[in-house]
């Protein structure tokens, strides 16, 4: 029997009709606010009739969308004027997400997205339905039907978040199933939110952007300019501390909306499934299939690496992207001890090496030739020209490269296995990367001029990913190393033959399974 969502989904099938009609609103209130021989009865009429519009047609879209269930497959017919039917197979369904924002909570129902292979967007998106029948739908839709049964969205037991722990649940037989479970405490999503590099990156464009901001103000005519200046600091000394004070605001708040994001971040694996719940004011809950997952990364930040900790992400061949970006946190902020553990619940091909082998001592001129040559020509306008017998501090600038060159050559390593590679890189931060052989896209090695002097080599590692390809670099390994990666990556023996020349590339593709 065909079914239609919650009656609050009209509410957000008036909110898709407004943002499709956004700019041509806009456009006309801006001419007709412009225009002094235009009566405002007008701009209030024209507004009023848009939304009378929206609300029919988000009304008449509600009473359009239906869909139904059968044993192996979900049927949906939507449409206005051009009516479209679509079906999806069960054996298609990739994932099948559920999330329980702001509305959707206040009235006790959920948003349910499903993915299927191959499609560039969501197949289909219900912005409303109750919990009970989201446990349907996806009961029905995905391959593994008994994961359905703990998959509320704030649902299933917890953990005190030192390390994964089974949580039992009745199987067919009356038998206790385990299957892992790891809560990321409150404490450590703060920690997380405060040492997250994007609070500083939104301070570098609060920054960028405030010098236009003054001319902004004063073009709309809010405000008096003159009282403007008087709140204004005066003196270097003033604007240091305002400058300090607007970065403890941003950070605040920054750290705030994160941890309001993160909250109660939860990982859950259910046969060859990783079920990802997060959120405090809208509740998400993720589906990451196991088989998509072409690469793990394990990074550090400076600051992270203070506290031992670090995050783990996914490098996922996904079709569909989640508020405008693909899900890929499989725990925002763990202790470096905990990896491991972590990783053999969760992500069993990522197994965690006790040892790297690392590049030779003649590769550190490569790590800090080109960096520090560079800083050092951009420190000499500085060195000219700040005023004050101030142009020593531009030597900050060459000894930050030096001092990152260095690290990155001490952080670089690699450990090869039969089941792929693990490669290690960075400088002030860490990055730890997992790549099983069989994810592997195309392998590349290169050899600049300077790395043929001394017998080097880099090599490139690439899988795929959603947007973009992943690639992962060793650089200036020997020559014979890189040969020998190559080979063992490539399932052969390596040929004592493959000698590279400088500026050659041997790119060699490897079909992903």
């Amino acid at each position: 029997m065909p079914r239609r969502q919650h009656p609050i989904s009209v509410l957000f099938f008036i909110m898709k009709i407004v943002k499709d009609m956004i700019y041509p609103l806009a456009a006309f209130i801006l001419s007709t606010t412009l225009r002094e021989d235009v009566h405002p009865l007008w701009l209030w009429g024209g507004i009023a009739l848009f939304s009378a519009v929206a609300i029919a047609l988000g009304a008449l879209s509600w009473l359009r969308y239906v869909y139904r269930l059968e044993p192996n497959a979900m049927h949906v017919e939507y449409g206005l004027i051009i009516r479209k039917k679509l079906s999806i197979p069960r054996d298609r369904v990739q994932s099948v997400d559920m999330s329980a924002g702001i509305v959707q909570r206040l009235f006790g129902v959920q948003k349910l997205v499903i993915e299927t292979a191959g499609s560039r967007k969501p197949e289909v998106v219900l912005s409303a339905v109750s919990k009970a029948e989201a446990d349907r739908i996806r009961t029905a839709m995905v391959k593994d039907a008994s994961d359905a049964a703990v998959t509320g969205a704030g649902s299933g037991a917890h953990n005190d978040g030192q390390g994964p722990s089974g949580a039992s649940a009745g199987s067919a037989d009356g038998s206790a199933a385990a299957r892992p479970l790891y809560q990321v405490p409150t404490g450590r999503i703060l920690l997380y939110s405060a040492t997250s590099g994007r609070i500083f990156l939104s301070l570098a464009i609060i920054a960028a952007l405030y010098s236009q901001f003054d001319d902004w103000v004063r073009n709309l005519g809010l405000f008096d300019p003159d009282a403007w200046e008087a709140v204004m600091p005066s003196d270097a000394r003033g604007w240091a501390w305002f400058a300090a004070a607007a970065c403890a605001v941003i950070w605040l708040l920054g750290t705030a909306v994160i941890t309001v994001k993160e909250y109660g971040f939860t990982i859950e694996r259910q046969g060859g499934k990783l079920l990802i719940r997060r959120g405090l004011l809208e509740r998400k809950q993720f589906s990451v299939a196991l088989e998509r997952i072409q690469a793990v990364q394990v990074t550090q930040n400076a600051l992270r690496r203070m506290f031992g900790c670090a995050s783990v992400n996914l490098v996922t061949f996904a079709s569909i992207k989640n508020d405008g970006q693909i899900h890929s946190l499989l725990c925002p902020l763990v202790p470096v001890r905990d990896i491991p553990e972590l990783l053999a619940a969760f992500v069993p091909e990522a197994v965690w090496p006790e040892d790297f082998e690392r590049p030779g001592r003649e590769a550190l001129t490569g790590y800090i030739a080109f960096p520090l040559a560079v800083a050092a020509a951009a420190a000499v306008p500085g060195l000219i020209w700040i005023p004050g017998g101030y142009g020593w501090t531009a030597l900050a600038l060459p000894a930050a490269a030096l001092l990152h060159g260095v690290l990155r050559f001490r952080h670089a390593g690699w450990r090869l296995s039969n089941d792929g590679i693990i490669v290690r890189s960075g400088g002030f931060g860490v990055q730890v990367a997992f790549i099983p052989r069989r994810r592997i896209q195309w392998l590349r090695t290169k050899v600049s001029p300077l790395q043929a002097r001394r017998k080097l080599a880099t090599l490139q590692v690439v899988t795929a990913s959603s947007s973009y390809a992943a690639v992962w670099l060793i650089r200036h390994i020997p020559q014979a190393k890189a040969a020998e990666l190559l080979a063992r990556l490539r399932g052969r023996q390596p040929s004592p033959s493959l000698i590279l020349s400088p500026v050659s590339a041997n790119r060699t593709d490897s079909g992903r399974s």
